[in-house]
């Protein structure tokens, strides 16, 4: 599937909401790689990583972004495959996993710049052929997986199996259209997974000519599917419209015997492909999932369709929303909160009671409304320190230093447009720590300090400010090279020497 054979206009507003999603997942799995290094067996851990890489592949398929989706199913595999136990995640391989991510966020990024003048980034696909290479070679050295996970290949899609294929009905709700998706992009991305034959169309839900609205979907696909994936990897295809369509499986001839042990709890399934067992059943089935997980599922699903009972009151729900929309709103409530205080003004000179108690309570709504606003932009610090693990990890490994980095704070919160500011400023201090600050493991034993150093990041609230800490336990500050690159520089005239204070501060000029 190309991007051209994608609606253009739904592209054109779908795909900067599809790069933001997908940069906020590439984003976690380097934290969850970087938490994993402390952890290497947390499955909490090892199960979100693999959900976010499979999020990115499964969204890039629907855009028709084959790059994408060919390179991070490789990564999906090894993924899985630690996730069912047949490999150890090892600093090396977590390396391994941190250039991958490099990667689809480059890929990612190029899929959000205009169309390229033909050149072809000769380096970048060397580059990601090779670490395919070392994934395929890293997969190859443990035991077989006890669950089974998408081949190995060069492309999402697996090899056919040559017994029999699958047979597959897919429903499709009547939000469908509305909720902005088109079941002609799911079946042509499903095809990427083997070959798809023998389509037909469910006709039994659609209405007559006069009864029909044009968006409201009605459509519904029984078809075979010759492929060697799996049910989960078929299920995935399906992921985006999970909540718009009634799925069921039908599994090859040779994979029945799996369904068949668990026919003692399960309904009997009729051969007709418009009577496939359940989605759950079959998951369960094959120990996929909990029968507990399905009706998780099911009631969430029914909750998102306004059939089941309402979410629970801790449930987060959030919105994406434009940051110069929301300077516009607090724009607007500044010109709001100045009229107010006019009219607070002319009814006081007006002496009616009334009229003054009124606007008291609406300049109080006011207030609260502008506090509640500005409340929207704040974010905590700790995003941005998460960011420094990997700058941390990387530069202490180049470095030859061992560097624990310790975070306080992080939930303490600043307005978005600050925290942006200083994201540079705190990445120079880091650096600067990492460079100058904390020497070489065989130093700090020769010192009797621990071979592993320490830098800390830290933020609390004091004095009505926020105070930001960078520290490190290294050598310190050596004021002698700071006062000789001053004098180099004419900062400070040549052979005059500052009290200790006042040399710090140079660090500054």
């Amino acid at each position: 599937m190309k991007p051209m054979d994608l609606d253009l206009q739904f592209v054109a507003h779908a795909l900067p909401a599809f790069l933001s999603e997908a940069r906020e997942q590439i984003a976690s799995i380097e934290q969850l790689l970087l938490q994993l290094e402390d952890a290497p067996d947390d499955r909490e851990l090892l199960d979100a990583l693999f959900r976010c890489a499979h999020t990115v592949k499964g969204s890039a398929g629907i855009f028709g972004l084959d790059a994408v989706v060919a390179f991070t199913h490789h990564v999906e595999s090894l993924l899985d495959r630690l996730r069912a136990g047949a490999l150890q995640l090892t600093p090396a391989l977590d390396t391994l996993l941190l250039q991958c991510n490099d990667q689809i966020r480059a890929l990612v990024d190029a899929a959000g710049q205009p169309a390229s003048d033909g050149t072809v980034d000769t380096d970048g696909d060397a580059a990601r052929a090779a670490l395919v290479v070392r994934l395929q070679a890293a997969g190859a050295g443990g035991d077989a997986p006890a669950a089974p996970v998408p081949q190995d290949t060069a492309a999402p899609a697996a090899t056919p199996d040559a017994a029999s294929p699958w047979q597959i009905g897919a429903d499709f709700g009547p939000e469908t259209f509305r909720n902005g998706m088109d079941p002609l992009t799911i079946l042509r991305y499903v095809a990427g997974l083997g070959r798809v034959h023998q389509v037909r169309c469910a006709t039994g839900a659609v209405p007559a000519l006069e009864d029909l609205d044009p968006e409201c979907c009605r459509l519904g696909f029984r078809f075979l599917l010759d492929t060697g994936a799996d049910a989960a990897a078929i299920t995935a295809a399906f992921s985006f419209v999970q909540d718009d369509c009634q799925l069921s499986l039908q599994p090859p001839a040779p994979a029945a015997a799996p369904a068949a042990t668990a026919a003692a709890n399960t309904p009997a399934a009729a051969p007709s492909t418009d009577a496939l067992p359940r989605l759950g059943e079959l998951l369960v089935a094959d120990g996929v999932a909990t029968p507990d997980q399905v009706q998780t599922a099911l009631q969430k699903q029914a909750r998102q369709r306004g059939t089941g009972t309402p979410a629970p009151a801790d449930d987060n729900r959030f919105i994406r929303v434009q940051a110069d929309r929301l300077d516009a709103v607090i724009n607007l409530l500044g010109e709001l909160v100045i009229a107010g205080a006019g009219a607070q003004l002319l009814a006081r000179q007006t002496k009616q009671r009334n009229l003054i108690e009124a606007n008291t309570q609406i300049g109080r709504l006011i207030e609260e409304i502008r506090n509640g606003t500005l409340k929207l932009r704040m974010v905590p610090i700790g995003e941005t320190f998460s960011r420094f693990r990997r700058v941390v990890r990387d530069t202490a490994a180049d470095l030859g230093k061992d560097v624990a980095l310790e975070i306080t704070g992080a939930d303490t919160e600043l307005d978005k447009s600050v925290v942006e500011r200083i994201a540079d400023p705190l990445m120079h201090l880091v650096r600067n720590g990492l460079d100058h600050g904390l020497e070489p493991p065989a130093e700090r034993l020769a010192a009797g300090k621990p071979a592993q150093g320490r830098l800390a990041l830290s933020a609390r609230h004091e004095g009505g400010g926020i105070l930001i800490r960078i520290q490190d336990d290294g050598r310190g500050i050596v004021r002698q090279k700071v006062l000789a690159r001053a004098w180099e520089r004419g900062i400070v005239e040549r052979g005059v020497t500052p009290p200790d204070d006042a040399i710090l501060q140079l660090i500054f000029a």
